[in-house]
């Protein structure tokens, strides 16, 4: 028994000698570092107001915070588009029974392509509520997003008048300049 714990540490430690022969000399990495760090400085965090619709066989409207890192890297082998972003906002239905969800929402966008989960908690002025979870897919940038969901209940799953199925879009109003003025320049 002791025989294979000395074996397998010492097969790891042999590997871990390997993997750290493998490292490149310091200078490239501080140089390749500084070149990662210019290219994010030119994507500074984009933080405003979300404004969205959002329906299906109701219309909801969205209002809220969002924030939101997009990055748009051109240096490297390979370019990086994309971002990670969330949001606190409150979605209102107008319809004979209004109803009103404030809602936290965080996405992930790769390549234009977003995926993103939402978490809703409708109330009705009748004192139902239900939580929901909302998963989402779509297409989005620092500017928009437009997805798909589907809103899966979690709590009081019989509560009328709330769309299973939605399309959303969605508009980001940037209000920090020094995005701005970099986002101008790409």
């Amino acid at each position: 028994m002791k025989k294979r714990a000395i074996y397998c540490v010492l097969i790891v430690l042999f590997i871990s000698q390997a993997g750290i022969a493998q490292v490149a000399p310091e200078e490239n990495i501080k140089k390749n570092k500084l070149e990662l760090e210019s290219d994010f400085e030119k994507s500074p965090k984009l933080k405003g107001i979300i404004l969205g619709v959002h329906g299906a066989r109701e219309t909801m409207f969205e209002i809220g915070y969002f924030y939101y890192d997009w990055i748009e890297q051109t240096s490297g082998k390979i370019p990086a588009i994309g971002g990670l972003g969330y949001s606190i906002s409150i979605e209102n239905y107008i319809n004979h029974n209004y109803i009103i969800a404030p809602k936290t929402a965080i996405w992930v966008n790769l390549l234009y392509f977003n995926v993103g989960m939402s978490f809703p908690w409708y109330f009705d002025m009748e004192k139902n509520n239900s939580f929901r979870v909302r998963p989402e897919i779509g297409f989005g940038s620092g500017d928009f997003k437009l997805t798909y969901a589907v809103n899966m209940a979690i709590t009081n799953k019989d509560m009328n008048n709330i769309s299973k199925h939605m399309v959303s879009v969605i508009c980001f109003l940037n209000f920090n300049r020094k995005a701005s003025e970099n986002k101008q320049k790409w």
